[in-house]
């Protein structure tokens, strides 16, 4: 606490230095008890390699040094924590940035407060078109009439395997999409279940690890290289009423980015902790997404463009209006 004594030679002089020991006091019986009530937050968890950074800080405690009282309130994929976060039952959900343009487009109030993993900017790439080598497929104009598998149909996975399809001068709308968990994808491919698979790490090197697949498009690559993928999500109230948290949030996911991607000791070591990703060895040779806390204004706005071309929303958008300050 801090101590302050005054001396004054008149009346006046003494009030005054009173006075202002009386209110540097009570500042300072109340400073402590602010500083123990951190803001709560909210927010949603993945257990996969590009959440990492978030799982790091709440180890560290990085969080809690810049007074924010982080806690996991839903572990699930954005389409289902976009409803928690809707519902205000969390206050920052890990998403696909998709999962934001669809639920600006479709009239709720939410916005980006942060960038969290894009594509890479040259090949390879995490996410990948696989198909088997003896398939007699040698570009994505020939997936016309074949069965491709997404994760989800309606995502950013499904609409730039869709685009990559378009931007070859196919047609998109005569390619058989389905649904199918991406740890199930390689194998279907293999046993001819399906003729492609639109998937991501771990699972594009353990297919391609096979010798009996190969990579047809690096999707992201081949129609957006550095492909802005997910990031933290909110709604446009919560950030307003609390743009210091929102600032403290974004200052420490980029202080665990900044570790990850300058210690690769570091980076295998939480990976390994965080995701049931546990083979060290499939872990250096597979392609992670670039993490990073900064938004491309044009790359959002071209996928706005991308989603609304393949019917995923049904009216374009200023982006900027969906990005926190």
């Amino acid at each position: 606490m801090f101590r302050s004594t005054a001396f004054a030679r008149n009346t006046v002089g003494l009030g005054l230095a009173v006075l202002g020991l009386v209110m540097l006091s009570a500042a300072v019986d109340v400073a402590p008890a602010a500083a123990q009530q951190a803001k709560q937050i909210r927010i949603s968890r993945i257990p996969i390699a590009p959440y990492v950074p978030a799982d790091l800080a709440m180890a560290r405690g990085w969080f809690k040094d810049e007074g924010l009282d982080v806690t996991v309130g839903a572990v699930a994929g954005g389409a289902v924590t976009m409803q928690g976060l809707i519902a205000n039952s969390l206050d920052l959900i890990y998403a696909s940035l998709d999962t934001a343009i669809k639920a600006k487009a479709a009239g709720f109030d939410v916005v980006i407060v942060s960038n969290n993993n894009n594509a890479q900017m040259q090949k390879p790439d995490a996410a990948a078109l696989i198909i088997r080598k003896d398939s007699g497929i040698t570009n994505v104009k020939q997936l016309e009439g074949k069965l491709v598998l997404v994760g989800n149909l309606q995502n950013v996975n499904w609409a730039y395997t869709r685009e990559v399809i378009r931007m070859a001068g196919s047609d998109p709308a005569k390619v058989r999409f389905s649904e199918l968990p991406f740890p199930q994808q390689v194998d279907a491919v293999m046993n001819s279940r399906a003729d492609a698979a639109s998937t991501t790490e771990p699972f594009t090197t353990i297919g391609l690890g096979t010798d009996k697949l190969s990579v047809l498009s690096y999707m992201f690559i081949d129609a957006q290289p550095g492909l802005n993928i997910a990031g933290w999500i909110a709604r446009a109230n919560w950030v307003k009423e609390n743009p210091q948290t929102v600032a403290a949030f974004r200052k420490v996911l980029q202080k665990a980015i900044d570790l990850l991607e300058s210690d690769a000791a570091e980076r295998t070591k939480a990976i390994t902790e965080f995701t049931a990703l546990k083979d060290a060895a499939l872990l250096k040779r597979i392609t992670l997404d670039k993490w990073t806390t900064k938004l491309d204004v044009a790359d959002l706005q071209k996928q706005v463009e991308v989603y609304h071309r393949h019917g995923m929303i049904d009216k374009t958008f200023d982006v900027k209006t969906i990005i926190a300050p």
